[in-house]
C-alpha cells in the first residue's frame, strides 16, 4: 500500500458513496455592521414591486427597450415595497462585506432580530409573523426582463425575487435556532458583486407611506449627482406602479410636495406638467 495522505493533489475515488453532508457555504449577515445602506439599481427605476398587500395582476412594464414583466404567487399576492427591505438588508450586509475583503455567497443568514434592528422594525410577535409572509412573498413573485447583467450576450431572465428561505428549527454548526437562512436569486447576486447598487438614506426605513417610499426610490435613481430631475406625472405614475387612479395619485403628489419630508430630496410641482 501506498501513503497517501500527505500528498496534496485530488484523486477520483469513484468506488466511495458521495457525501451525504456537503459543507455549508453561507455569509452570516449578523456578524457584519452596516456603514451604508444600498438598494439595486433596476428595482429602483421599474417597480419590481406592488404598493400595496394581496395585488395577484400580472403586470408588464415597459421603457425603451427594457422590458419588466411582474407575475404573483395567486394565493399571496405580490411582494410589496415594505418586503423589500430583505432586499435592502441583504443586498447592504453583502456589499458591506465586500468592501472589507470578506467572502460572501449567495446563501445569507441572519437572526429576524438583527433585521429588525437595522431596518427599523418592530422586534414584536408580530413583526416575526409578518417577516414569514414577507418572506412567502418573496419567493412567490416571479420577474421576467431583459436587464441582465452579463456582458456576454442579450437575453432575458426569469427568477424569483429570492430563491429559497427557510428559518432553522434546530442549531446547525455556527447556525442558532430561529435564524432565517436566505438564498439570494444569481440576478441579485450579480448585481451585487458587479456594483450594480446605490447608496441610500438610513431614513428610507422611516418612510411610512409606500407611494412615498417608491418615489423616494425614482428620485435617487434619476437625480444621482445632479440637482434636480424633471419627469412628466404620467411617466412618474408608470414608473411607481401605482394601481390608484391617475387622480389619487396627483393628489398624493400634490400632499407630498406640500409636506417635502421625503429624506435628502425636495417634490416641486410644476404647473405646465399637471393635467
Amino acid at each position: 500500500m501506498v501513503d497517501h495522505t500527505k500528498k496534496t493533489g485530488k484523486r477520483n475515488l469513484k468506488t466511495l458513496r458521495p457525501r451525504k453532508h456537503k459543507q455549508l457555504e453561507f455569509f452570516i449577515a449578523d456578524e457584519v455592521d452596516v456603514s451604508t445602506f444600498r438598494d439595486e439599481i433596476a428595482s429602483m427605476e421599474h417597480p419590481f414591486f406592488a404598493l400595496k398587500g394581496g395585488d395577484t395582476k400580472i403586470r408588464q412594464y415597459k421603457n425603451g427597450s427594457v422590458i419588466v414583466t411582474v407575475r404573483p404567487a395567486v394565493e399571496i399576492g405580490l411582494a410589496t415595497i415594505f418586503d423589500k427591505d430583505i432586499w435592502i438588508y441583504a443586498i447592504s450586509k453583502l456589499q458591506e462585506a465586500i468592501n472589507n475583503g470578506r467572502p460572501i455567497s449567495r446563501i445569507i443568514t441572519f437572526t429576524p432580530y438583527d433585521f429588525f434592528v437595522t431596518t427599523n422594525r418592530s422586534s414584536s410577535g408580530v413583526g416575526y409573523r409578518e417577516l414569514k409572509k414577507a418572506l412567502s412573498r418573496l419567493k412567490g413573485t416571479t420577474i421576467e426582463t431583459n436587464i441582465v447583467y452579463s456582458e456576454d450576450k442579450e437575453e432575458t431572465a426569469i427568477f424569483g425575487l429570492i430563491d429559497k428561505a427557510r428559518i432553522l428549527e434546530d442549531k446547525k454548526g455556527q447556525l442558532e435556532i430561529g435564524m432565517v437562512e436566505l438564498t439570494l436569486p444569481e440576478w441579485l447576486y450579480q448585481a451585487i458583486t458587479k456594483t450594480k447598487v446605490l447608496q441610500i438614506s438610513p431614513d428610507y426605513f422611516r418612510i411610512r407611506k409606500a407611494i412615498d417610499r417608491r418615489l423616494y426610490e425614482i428620485a435617487r435613481k434619476h437625480c444621482g449627482n445632479q440637482h434636480e430631475f424633471i419627469i412628466s406625472l404620467d411617466k412618474l405614475y408608470a414608473k411607481t406602479g401605482s394601481t390608484a387612479a391617475l387622480s389619487k395619485f396627483k393628489f398624493n403628489i400634490k400632499q407630498l410636495a406640500k409636506t417635502n419630508d421625503l429624506p435628502d430630496y425636495e417634490i416641486l410641482l410644476i404647473p405646465p406638467l399637471i393635467k
